[in-house]
């Protein structure tokens, strides 16, 4: 059953004995004290061993009535010894116009700390004792001071708790309250304890900027990584003397004071602009202003090795057809297409060669993207009779392909012709002859094509083609060589560390200590110490396991680590937007957990059996980490108040729990937040005869001057008194 709340007794105000009806009492309505933090989380960032970092909370009265401080306390057991709590209630400060000096329910000892960092094992002063209340009078303010010193390697939680009370007086009011609807305060404390020592890590050390033509820029970038658990201070990054002209670094994005935090990256930018096909070569240093901490070296290639992706262009002869007869004086005229799926058609470059002058002609270079020529001809250096011109492009990587046909320059077919395509098979003609008169794609000099058949007439059949091997490795780009022009490279080929693919299975030196064979970012050359685990590498956190997780030398507890199958902590218990409320009204409810090893946490929470009973359902969505808790529209036999449980349970991956319990405290009427007083001028006779002030003076400090809080106040401050006892 949930505790209610019952207010039996109303205390009537007899001022004056026989006063009628007419004689109003002036009344002034006063706020009751709102605690407000200054912040309720603190991050102290990262802190080496043996050092402090401190931060404050400065907490101020803004009711218009003063507060009760019960306690401020740390709490979550098991980590807060890294944090030390110093809070001195002579440190109260209030505005100039207040003549209120700080106080307290009971003699407190006065007390500092000179040291409020503490830590590793120091004894920080005490706390104010547990049984006094500290008051805190209208805008005063109180400053908590909170140490951290870490006492392990990793994240360190904690939270502090403030609570305030109002003070257990019933025949007078009470003269110190507390904050009616957030009595319970929770301040969330968060730290990184680390070693201090910063370790550059540059992902990648070799850096291929692959293959581009000239006037093309490229951009690739380099990641700087600190995987220490210090500042990592660096350098300015320079490129070596034999560093090819291609290539420059932009370091506008890297960061401007050149301070790495630990576990934080930076990245550059390597800019490679060709000014030639040749393969270019640079190392950059990456050096950092750390003498303990070695300078790296990256290499950069550009236009180096063999593209995979690099096609050779195509070309295409419109005009004229094999076997035409040119009887003009007028120069012959060749219309050409010609494309290249890596670079722009205007990059592309063509030379016309005739056989029977065995000589270029022509050349010719694309004016548009199109691709589309017209080639003149000067019939002057035709030669008569029959000949074969070979039309050749060429791309930028130096890759090509051929297109043929044939003319006929002031003459006519040859009698021995039976396929049309000006040459005859060799009975009238001893010099060339074609060696398929049935076939019209074979004469001599032709553009050999994959087909199977000896195009060229020179005795061999499909060279240069898909079909033919051209590097020797006995495997043919129609048999699956990714690269015929590298021995080193088909199906089955053992991988090497040498930026290419090649056993031809899309990847490029997989198994080899230049890739990233477990997928964790680094491989090998990265300082990776075992690429086939991707819990290890440079960047991983260092767990209980007896392993080198991060590659440095040092394994577990050498360095400080994470307890693998951690337990989830949930820090600071339930933190309520509001710990009381009105019939019907609503609050946010939310839990911050902690788990060492990062798992994915789960959340439960179970309603108070109580209202499950009655049908009602306080609790939003009850898997969430946030929920919204709603009361009930009245309360079990129109009791003034009631206290409902809350219970929330947190579960990782791996099946452990962290649970939090607490309370939350409904009434039969809004929460009051105001308080109503007489207001009485000194000197004043109140009674039926006398006079009243209508303006603001001086509150009377007896019963008989008071108007108190309403019912629903009452009963908070009662059940503050049996939580208590």
């Amino acid at each position: 059953m949930p505790r209610t709340l019952n207010v039996s007794a109303v205390l009537t105000l007899a001022l004056i004995s026989g006063c009628t009806q007419q004689n109003v009492l002036p009344t002034v309505t006063l706020d009751l004290p709102e605690a407000d933090l200054s912040s309720t989380d603190l991050d102290f960032g990262d802190v080496a061993w043996g050092e402090n970092e401190s931060r404050q909370v400065i907490l101020t009265n803004l009711g218009d009535l003063p507060m009760g401080i019960d306690e401020i306390s740390l709490v979550d057991d098991g980590m807060e010894d890294s944090f030390v709590l110093v809070w001195n209630p002579n440190s109260i400060t209030c505005p100039e116009s207040s003549t209120e000096a700080a106080r307290t329910d009971a003699s407190v000892d006065t007390w500092d700390d000179p040291n409020p960092g503490g830590g590793n094992g120091e004894d920080p002063d005490p706390e104010p004792p547990e049984d006094e209340v500290v008051v805190l009078d209208p805008d005063c303010s109180l400053t908590i001071n909170v140490g951290f010193s870490p006492a392990s390697v990793g994240m360190v939680h904690g939270s502090i708790e403030v609570l305030t009370i109002s003070e257990q007086e019933y025949d007078d009011e009470p003269s110190y309250h507390r904050d009616p609807d957030g009595f319970r305060k929770v301040i969330s404390l968060e730290g990184n304890g680390i070693k201090g020592i910063g370790n550059i890590v540059v992902r990648s050390p070799t850096v291929d900027m692959g293959h581009h033509y000239t006037g093309e820029t490229h951009v690739e970038y380099l990641y700087v990584h600190n995987v220490g658990d210090g500042d990592l201070a660096l350098g300015e990054p320079t490129l070596a003397e034999d560093c090819h002209e291609s290539f420059s670094v932009n370091v506008a994005s890297y960061d401007a004071d050149r301070l790495l935090p630990a576990g934080d990256a930076s990245f550059l930018e390597i800019v490679f602009e060709p000014t030639d096909l040749d393969p270019a070569y640079c190392t950059l240093l990456v050096p950092s202003d750390d003498e303990d901490t070695p300078e790296v070296e990256v290499n950069i290639q550009g236009n180096a090795g063999s593209d995979p992706e690099n096609e050779p262009p195509t070309i295409t002869i419109h005009y004229p057809e094999a076997g035409y007869i040119h009887s003009s004086s007028e120069p012959l005229v060749m219309e050409l297409d010609m494309f290249d799926v890596n670079q722009p058609a205007t990059t592309l470059y063509c030379k016309v060669k005739s056989l029977l002058s065995e000589a270029k002609i022509a050349d010719c270079v694309p004016s548009d993207e199109s691709g589309h020529v017209f080639v003149e001809l000067d019939t002057e250096l035709l030669k008569e009779g029959t000949d074969t011109l070979l039309v050749t492009v060429t791309d930028q990587s130096e890759l090509y392909s051929y297109a043929s046909t044939t003319v006929i320059w002031a003459a006519t077919h040859p009698e021995d012709d039976d396929d049309g395509d000006g040459w005859g098979d060799g009975l009238t003609e001893e010099d060339h002859y074609d060696c398929d008169d049935t076939d019209p794609t074979v004469y001599p000099s032709a553009a050999e094509i994959y087909d199977g058949k000896d195009n060229d007439c020179d005795g061999a059949i499909d060279e240069n083609t898909l079909g033919n091997d051209d590097d020797g490795d006995t495997v043919s780009e129609a048999e699956g060589d990714c690269d015929d022009a590298d021995a080193d490279s088909y199906p089955g080929a053992p991988e090497q560390s040498d930026m290419k693919d090649n056993d031809c299975d899309g990847e490029v030196d997989e198994g080899t200590s230049l890739y990233d064979d477990d997928g964790d970012g680094f491989a090998e050359v990265d300082n990776d110490c075992n690429d086939s685990d991707p819990e290890v590498n440079p960047a991983a956190t260092e767990v209980c396991d007896g392993i080198d997780n991060d590659c440095n030398g040092y394994k577990d507890h050498q360095e400080g680590c994470v307890e693998i199958d951690s337990e989830p902590m949930i820090i600071g218990g339930v933190k309520m937007a509001q710990t009381a409320l009105g019939v019907g009204e609503s609050t946010t409810m939310s839990v911050l957990v902690y788990d060492a090893d990062g798992q994915t946490i789960s959340y439960t929470w179970q309603e108070d059996t109580d209202l499950t009973e009655t049908g009602h359902s306080a609790i939003s969505t009850p898997t969430a980490q946030t929920v919204t808790w709603t009361a009930p529209e009245e309360l079990p036999g129109n009791a003034d108040g009631a206290v409902y449980s809350v219970y929330v349970i947190v579960q990782d991956e791996d099946g452990n729990q962290d649970w939090a319990f607490d309370e939350i405290w409904v009434y039969s009427d809004p929460v009051a937040t105001t308080i109503e007083r007489i207001v009485v001028d000194e000197g004043d006779n109140v009674g039926c005869g006398g006079s009243t002030s209508s303006t603001t003076g001086t509150s009377t400090d007896t019963a008989a001057a008071i108007l108190f809080p309403s019912l629903s106040l009452l009963g908070m401050f009662a059940i503050r008194r049996r939580r208590r006892d």
